[in-house]
């Protein structure tokens, strides 16, 4: 990942390691030993390499994810990260490797600069396919680590024994379809509100509903469960809470909101440390953030304002099974967070375009040359 200001970058691990929730394990290619090294001296050393091209004022922001079951000494997370930045070709350049223990799996930062020493810029151009898939295989095989590809097949595995499919109105047995799916998430889910439910089930084309405020369904407390078409309008006759064998009525789902409300927070950390990161790291492409956010099982739920501004924002977490809004995880993560996530993306491809102009100016001047 491509940061524009190598400050964000440094400040955002070396604040975890203040708060003991990371270690600087590596300070490669410095003047100075790890240990005599301040955030100003790290600082200054990328700097100095930044300093020898003022056309170039990116630096690069690395992670390296790791299966819960690998289980890595500081040492051999150390040795991995060397040998990845010597396989990328990075080996020469400036670079700090950063442990964190925030998450439910290990996995490490580098901050680094493609600049090299003469000035000249590393080409990343399809770095991340070329050099770094290869670097990936190599260290997977080297260190004896779970492969992508086997993680890739106990995720398809694992939506084999538990995923649905959403319902489509008009299929046979719908009431069965329904059931199924209701059955499911009520049980599995850790919701602690119809609002948080309906976040799942609208993945299923279902959605549970009370009325309006006034009706005598919402004042006699009852529930009803209605099927969505593709565009998310109701479709056909809704099924009441108490057609169902295992009554997912209102008085038996707010049960389930307290019990859930111990059970979710289990998984609060892990959520909020993986969000905060994506949105940190993609600080101007949501649409990457989400995508890297769902390859973990999380998914960004959006809800926008007719002019198209940020309204709210929820995060279901798929592999532990639990649903989180924006505020509940902090201002990192809440609508105001995406808000301007999406401003600087605005902001950034304006940018694009604009060098992109220049760029065509310069080849149209040096063509009369």
């Amino acid at each position: 990942m491509t940061s524009r200001k190598i400050g964000r970058s440094l400040s955002y691990n070396e604040e975890k390691v203040t708060q003991g929730k990371a270690e600087c394990l590596t300070a490669a290619n410095y003047l100075k030993d790890l240990h005599r090294l301040t955030p100003e001296d790290k600082l200054h050393g990328f700097q100095r390499r930044l300093d020898l091209n003022d056309r170039v004022s990116t630096s690069q922001h690395i992670t390296l994810n790791f299966d819960p079951s690998d289980k890595l000494s500081n040492d051999k997370m150390r040795q991995i990260a060397n040998l990845y930045m010597k396989e990328i070709g990075f080996e020469q350049q400036p670079y700090l490797v950063y442990r964190h223990n925030d998450s439910g799996h290990p996995h490490c930062h580098i901050v680094t600069t493609h600049i090299r020493r003469d000035g000249s810029p590393i080409e990343l151009f399809n770095i991340g396919r070329n050099q770094s898939e290869k670097a990936r295989q190599h260290i997977e095989a080297e260190f004896g680590l779970v492969t992508a590809e086997m993680k890739r097949q106990v995720w398809l595995e694992k939506q084999k024994i538990d995923g649905l499919q959403p319902i489509k109105y008009g299929e046979k047995a719908i009431a069965r379809s329904i059931s199924r799916v209701l059955e499911h998430v009520t049980e599995n889910y850790k919701y602690t509100s119809l609002a948080e439910l309906n976040t799942v089930l609208r993945f299923y084309n279902v959605e549970a509903y009370r009325g309006k405020e006034g009706s005598q369904l919402y004042q006699h407390r009852g529930l009803l469960y209605r099927v969505l078409d593709e565009h998310g309008k109701y479709i056909g006759v809704p099924i009441k809470a108490s057609f169902f064998d295992f009554k997912p009525t209102l008085a038996n789902l707010e049960q389930k909101f307290t019990q859930n409300l111990s059970l979710k927070e289990q998984s609060r950390q892990h959520v909020e440390t993986e969000v905060r990161w994506q949105l940190f790291q993609n600080s101007h492409d949501l649409d990457r953030a989400a995508a890297e956010l769902a390859q973990g099982g999380i998914q960004i739920i959006l809800e926008s304002n007719r002019d198209g501004s940020c309204k709210g924002v929820s995060y279901v977490d798929f592999q532990h099974k639990c649903i989180f809004s924006g505020n509940e995880l902090g201002e990192d993560c809440n609508e105001k967070a995406i808000q301007n996530v999406i401003d600087e993306q605005k902001i950034f491809e304006t940018e694009q375009q604009s060098d992109e102009l220049e760029q065509v100016h310069e080849l149209r001047h040096s063509l009369h040359l």
